[in-house]
């Protein structure tokens, strides 16, 4: 596999974890996709979130936000 493919899956992979560690509504880990997550009907695409952040974030701070606006 392609070592950027494998980076950003691990990224993706430490995002659903902390998501998850984070959350109050306790997610369960079925609802993760591999690019996405789901929760009370709503597709949070978890590839976009990550691409477009993690420039200027750390994936803990990625994933507090994504706790907080999806109020989990």
């Amino acid at each position: 596999m392609d070592e950027k493919i494998q980076t950003n899956l691990k990224l993706l992979q430490d995002l659903k974890f902390w998501i998850y560690k984070l959350s109050d509504y306790r997610v369960d880990f079925r609802n993760f996709g591999i690019l996405t997550f789901e929760v009370r009907g709503t597709v949070i695409n978890l590839d976009s979130i990550v691409r477009t952040q993690k420039k200027d974030h750390t994936i803990e701070e990625i994933a507090w936000r994504v706790v907080k606006e999806y109020q989990l």
